[in-house]
């Protein structure tokens, strides 16, 4: 009988705290002390919750049980916190999200965790600024190493530049070829797709410029293509050049996919 007492209060008890929120407020700033506007918010199963202000500011209703709250925003390298049971404030830093040329993964970690360990300092200098309101934190913040995402990838890119290199030994003067590119419309501006997809065809990109090649260059394997075809617009926009048909353009594959028919 005892053991039903304990079950039944158990499953009420679980009951009640499902139906119940709580409102947490707070600000984000980078690490530069600029007011981040637009910051998506999100749980741990990437739903958006709500989104900063203008100022940085924010105010979101979650459930009571929710323990984990990431922050999103384009420059800046994703920010995921554990939350204390009685938070009711969050003042956040987030990093800038920055491009090592020639560095070692290592490196690179050690770089953003020199970073990572000035928060404090910056927290304290964003309070004397009149940014922040406390220095006391109600959630936890980690480290989170990205060395073994970069490994991956450049085990990826070392294979992509192998595939590239034969397909590119394989190529001949009056071949045609379909180049991918990225593009933004508002602009008519295309520029170099940089791809890891293996043995993708026209189907996979959204843009793809066709021409034939009329000239080698070993160094960075490149292609000089007369172009043949632009769909949709009579022109775009390439390395700072507007390109039309009947146009040469260079094109390097030592990183970047050609589609050969």
């Amino acid at each position: 009988m005892r053991i039903w007492i304990v079950i039944l209060i158990s499953f009420f008890f679980n009951c009640n705290l499902s139906g119940q929120t709580r409102t947490i407020k707070g600000k984000v700033i980078s690490e530069d002390f600029d007011s981040l506007a637009m910051v998506h918010i999100k749980t741990a199963d990437k739903t958006i919750i709500g989104k900063t202000d203008f100022d940085g500011q924010f105010e979101i209703n979650i459930p009571i049980d929710t323990a984990i709250l990431q922050f999103e925003f384009t420059g800046m390298e994703q920010t995921e916190i554990l939350l204390d049971k009685n938070c009711e404030t969050l003042e956040i830093i987030m990093l800038n999200y920055a491009i090592y040329d020639y560095t070692s993964s290592s490196k690179i970690d050690r770089l953003r965790k020199k970073d990572f360990k000035n928060l404090k300092s910056k927290h304290a200098e964003a309070v004397k600024k009149g940014m922040f309101k406390s220095n006391t934190l109600c959630y936890q913040r980690y480290f989170v190493p990205i060395k073994p995402d970069l490994d991956r990838i450049n085990v990826e890119i070392k294979e992509v530049k192998k595939v590239n290199k034969e397909n590119f030994k394989t190529l001949n003067i009056g071949a045609i070829v379909k180049i991918p590119f990225e593009i933004d419309a508002s602009e008519k501006r295309v520029k170099t797709y940089f791809s890891l997809c293996k043995n993708c065809t026209e189907k996979y990109y959204n843009y793809v410029i066709t021409g034939e090649i009329v000239n080698k260059k070993n160094k960075n394997l490149t292609l000089e293509v007369k172009v043949t075809e632009i769909p949709i617009y009579d022109f775009q926009l390439y390395n700072g050049k507007i390109v039309k048909v009947g146009d040469n353009i260079k094109y390097e594959m030592k990183y970047s996919k050609v589609i050969i028919n």
